[in-house]
């Protein structure tokens, strides 16, 4: 699979996945102990994306910068800039990546068409249902439908509350209740909510913690509203249980898990149900502050010790090999030479028998592979970026046996030595740069050949 891709997954997709496992299964366990206010899940859910805020400038995804290299001996030679290694552009895609991509695409597509599928449905059903009144203080429109269903709200600018068919046979002080929760909902923008909650669950399908996160939002949601609804109303608790389970019994028609505000929400389970009915008749009293201290404490514990992991594992060391096997150095780093102007020589020469392999020298991605790219003197050229702001360079390469955007690991084949662009005769130029500067190879190698 192309190097671009396991890169996004092994640095941003899997982290995001792992840390937003921890934040859910952190909150859902609070959530059984308190039933926190639904907002807390608004805080759960931007939290999760932290993992894609880059913590180290040792990372693999820093931005690798201009490189000009100043004192060469070599007239004009610069490197391309790169924008990020994460995002090399590949001259031939892999065909893995490509199906990821699609499958993505596809998938989230038929979801979204899905989700319209069932807002028209929705919408059929508003529509054709009997008009019974507005109400005068805000203007919403309220109709009974012919269906046994879960009283809900529909609409985003304009909303409407839609009644089951059950309605008419209830009893006026539950008629009331059904309309005083639905306009709760209106007045916290709850039909709203849960609409945003189902897009983004949508597109961000490939994470199941969002999808959860939003079931726990409207249980949330839910508790909040039946609290706010007979605080403003003065409802009788007891009545406000009993108009619930009356509703529950008698919504047999819909999915009610539709992305709509109502009264019996699918999200809930039997569990959910015992435990909104509980708060409703002997509601907990909690501070809404401590909780929101304790919440926040919770997640600065969790990036921080995901931030520690991270780090920990971008910094680890380089392992360095040689480029080529059974070589001498004909020209070490430094050295003067006529050939060269009597300038310093600005990387370690290889000299091995023709047909020599020359070995990425540590693990990491190719950002050039071509002859063009730089001087012409140089001629075939691999250019490799690796941790810790390290690149090496190959040239005078006979063939290149590596592309541009690949992940390469040490001592993996990426040429053959050569003589091409300005030589003398068969060998491998070889360059460590360290922060846009050239070094000494020898400073990275466990070794004294170099010093020869």
């Amino acid at each position: 699979m192309d190097s671009s891709i396991i890169q996004f997954i092994v640095n941003s997709i899997f982290p995001w996945l792992v840390f937003s496992s921890l934040v859910y299964a952190s909150f859902s366990y609070k959530n059984k102990l308190n039933n926190i206010s639904p907002n807390i899940w608004w805080f759960a859910l931007v939290s999760c994306f932290l993992p894609f805020i880059p913590l180290s400038l040792s990372s693999m995804n820093i931005a690798v910068l201009d490189l000009e290299y100043i004192g060469s001996s070599l007239e004009s030679v610069k490197i391309v800039k790169q924008a990020s290694i994460t995002q090399v552009s590949l001259r031939e895609p892999d065909l893995a990546a490509a199906v990821l991509i699609i499958g993505y695409i596809f998938v989230t597509c038929s979801k979204l068409v899905r989700l319209v599928t069932v807002w028209q449905k929705l919408k059929r059903i508003s529509s054709s249902s009997e008009i019974i009144g507005s109400l005068s203080d805000n203007g919403t429109q309220v109709v009974v439908s012919s269906l046994n269903h879960s009283p809900f709200v529909f609409g985003i600018s304009v909303p409407q509350i839609v009644l089951p068919k059950y309605f008419r046979s209830l009893e006026k002080e539950q008629q009331s209740i059904l309309l005083q929760h639905e306009l709760t909902h209106i007045a916290n923008k709850d039909h709203v909510a849960i609409l945003i909650w189902r897009v983004l669950s949508t597109l961000l399908w490939i994470n199941p913690f969002i999808k959860k996160m939003e079931w726990q939002f409207i249980q949330a949601m839910e508790h909040r509203c039946d609290r706010l609804t007979i605080y403003r109303f003065n409802v009788n608790r007891y009545s406000y249980a009993n108009t619930l389970l009356q509703s529950l019994k008698r919504s047999i028609h819909l999915n009610n898990s539709d992305p709509v505000a109502q009264f019996n929400s699918g999200a809930l389970c039997p569990n959910g149900y015992k435990s909104r009915l509980t708060n409703i008749v002997r509601p907990a009293n909690k501070s809404s502050l401590r909780l929101a201290v304790k919440f926040s404490l919770m997640i600065f514990a969790l990036f921080s010790l995901y931030a520690l992991v991270k780090e920990a594992a971008v910094t680890e060391k380089v392992t360095w090999q040689h480029p080529i096997e059974n070589h001498t150095v004909s020209s070490s780093f430094r050295s003067i030479s006529n050939i060269r102007h009597y300038k310093p020589h600005q990387g370690v020469d290889y000299v091995a028998k023709s047909g020599s392999s020359v070995l990425s020298a540590a693990d990491g991605i190719i950002i050039v592979a071509d002859n063009r790219t730089l001087h012409p003197n140089y001629g075939n050229t691999v250019l490799v970026q690796h941790k810790g702001g390290y690149q090496t360079l190959y040239s005078h390469l006979e063939s290149i046996e590596a592309k541009t955007g690949t992940w390469v690991k040490a001592g993996q084949n990426i040429g053959v030595i050569g003589d091409t662009g300005k030589t003398t005769g068969l060998h491998l130029h070889f360059e460590v740069i360290k922060d846009n500067q050239r070094i000494d190879p020898s400073l990275i190698f466990n070794t004294e050949a170099l010093r020869r």
